[in-house]
């Protein structure tokens, strides 16, 4: 697959952070393209609602709103 322009690929990644508190889980969504962090959401746990939360940021935050096309992969 080559990838050739903004928000042609978003990945998504989750990791913890330590705190006095406990742990908090960021839930990132990030460009494939230009490498940056279009959507993100913190939480004290790890529910599907966090990463729910960072994909609607991103959405958003479309630079291109009306170049959406969905591919699915194999």
């Amino acid at each position: 697959m080559e990838v050739t322009a903004p928000e042609q690929v978003w990945v998504s990644d989750i990791t913890y952070i330590k705190t006095e508190a406990g742990h908090e889980y960021l839930s990132l969504i990030t460009d494939y393209y230009s490498k940056k962090i279009v959507g993100y959401h913190l939480a004290d746990n790890l529910k599907t609602e966090s990463t729910i939360k960072a994909l609607e940021m991103a959405i958003k935050s479309r630079k291109y709103p009306g170049k959406i096309s969905y591919t699915s992969f194999r």
